[in-house]
């Protein structure tokens, strides 16, 4: 039996993960609950591949709660002098959102600072979200933008514009402007039912009700050692300056963390991906198989629904 301590967001995706393996997982709630969720969604994709790595895909489980994933409206921003900005995601109707506000030359100039984010989120994805590669020279300090503050990435900027760049917080390092990017490629999006927006909290429901059909037992303590500990323990040092936090042992060389306080963040998505990537690791350490999406010959075991005779199993397993 495997344990995943705290059932935060991190710690219920970790076990749904775990079980969709064919592990036996009990979810050590320690006292923990996920924290609320923002009314909208950036990077679906972690929620997609969630779904679709511990049982039925997302869509799926949606259309059975009558909801959807929909794209949500666009940003609205109150600039220091008091302008009201409408700001789209995508990058075509930015550029004209802010051509009419601003003129050309400043919407060009979003355009271009935005782009040059991208070999940052390239560089964050290696360092934290999809590896641990650990931040050792001043080369890899620049290319994750740790050479500047958020103050000096909004000075592109020579309009009330900027404002929408310092509300990140101003003494930040500039990596912290990447939500600015990510909005732009992977768009913002809501849970709606019948066209009305819904709290994206739903989202944890159906995760919640993906745990019991997984067969996932939850307690609300439990003594023994953690496999995986998805409590969100309270870093003393910046991540890029530690050694990285995800598939890397705790104490007794076979516990793995994956919370809020990991290398790629608080938000939901990154919280999902450090569960994938400690689940990844524990899954490969306890069986010898590497089940990450870059190992192309990796199948998922048939899956098992806890409690239903042979025949349901392969009747919803679409075996029949």
């Amino acid at each position: 039996m495997l344990i995943v301590r705290g059932a935060t967001l991190a710690g219920l995706a970790a076990a749904a993960r775990l079980a969709r393996l064919g592990h036996e997982v009990t979810l050590d709630a320690a006292g923990h609950v996920p924290d609320p969720l923002p009314p909208t969604i950036v990077l679906p994709a972690t929620w997609r591949d969630l779904f679709k790595k511990s049982g039925a895909h997302l869509v799926t489980a949606l259309n059975g709660a009558g909801l959807e994933l929909t794209e949500a409206p666009p940003t609205r921003h109150v600039l220091g002098d008091g302008t009201v900005l409408e700001l789209p995601s995508e990058r075509g109707a930015q550029f004209y959102a802010l051509s009419d506000a601003f003129g050309k030359d400043e919407a060009a100039r979003w355009r271009d600072l935005l782009d040059d984010l991208m070999p940052v989120w390239e560089a964050f994805r290696r360092h934290a979200l999809e590896g641990t590669e650990p931040v050792r020279t001043k080369q890899q300090r620049a290319a994750l933008w740790l050479d500047r503050s958020v103050a000096d990435v909004a000075g592109r900027l020579g309009t009330p514009l900027a404002d929408v760049v310092l509300a990140l917080g101003p003494e930040r390092p500039g990596m912290a402007a990447l939500p600015l990017l990510l909005e732009r490629m992977f768009g913002r999006w809501q849970v709606t039912r019948a066209g009305g927006p819904q709290p994206a909290d739903l989202l944890v429901d159906l995760l919640r009700t993906r745990l019991a059909e997984r067969g996932v037992r939850t307690v609300e303590t439990y003594d023994g050692e953690a496999d995986i500990d998805c409590r969100p323990a309270t870093a003393k040092t910046r991540w890029w300056q530690r050694p990285p936090a995800l598939g890397v042992p705790i104490n007794d060389g076979g516990q793995l963390r994956a919370s809020s306080a990991s290398p790629a963040g608080a938000a939901p998505w990154a919280q999902l991906a450090s569960a994938a990537l400690a689940v990844y690791e524990l899954h490969e350490r306890l069986t010898g198989e590497d089940p990450r999406p870059t190992n192309k010959e990796f199948t998922l075991p048939r899956l098992n629904w806890p409690g239903r005779g042979d025949a349901a199993t392969a009747t919803a397993a679409g075996l029949r």
